[in-house]
């Protein structure tokens, strides 16, 4: 949801408020959407990754600049869901850094399973839901520009604006993006 997150960013920057944008993103269908219900899904989704970026990486993201637009949405995903987090941590970025760059599914698949042992909400999940997380992820890293349409790992390189400013709320989060340390 890119798109839609330059959206809410860009509203954001103007109200500075979660409440007046909800409500604006609602009244002007922002997203266009048949259904209202859908919308409100999409907004909600949305809204709740971009509330984990700091006031400046959200005026960054609604530049909606092709350098690092992909890479702050990259980053509220990895803050809001700690899975996709360790993801990264544990699988994709010792996978570059050892020039091991082919992300297969079933890398995925040992990391839920390990992840599994010790998080009974994951135990407890379907070959279904596990399936669908595994294709949604693979969607966000494709659509983020973290792995190409071989899912090989893609070097980022962070603009220094943009470094800088992630490095401002923490300096964990750049080891979050292949190539950066």
């Amino acid at each position: 949801m890119l798109h839609e997150s330059v959206i809410v960013a860009e509203i954001y920057n103007a109200l500075r408020d979660w409440s007046a944008v909800r409500k604006k993103v609602l009244e002007d269908n922002s997203f266009q959407t048949r259904t209202l219900s859908t919308l409100k899904k999409r907004y909600g989704e949305v809204s709740r990754r971009l509330q984990r970026l700091s006031d400046f990486e959200i005026e960054l993201l609604a530049e909606n600049n092709a350098l690092y637009t992909k890479q702050l949405v990259w980053l509220s995903i990895c803050r809001h869901y700690s899975l996709i987090k360790d993801f990264a941590l544990e699988v994709i970025i010792p996978q570059y850094e050892s020039a091991r760059f082919l992300i297969a599914l079933e890398d995925f698949d040992a990391f839920y399973n390990r992840k599994a042992e010790w998080h009974q909400n994951l135990d407890g999940a379907s070959k279904l839901t596990k399936g669908k997380v595994r294709q949604v992820l693979f969607l966000m890293l494709k659509e983020c520009n973290l792995i190409d349409n071989n899912n090989e790992i893609q070097y980022q390189q962070l603009d220094e604006r943009l470094e800088h400013v992630i490095s401002e709320n923490s300096t964990e989060d750049l080891c979050l993006f292949p190539g950066v340390s």
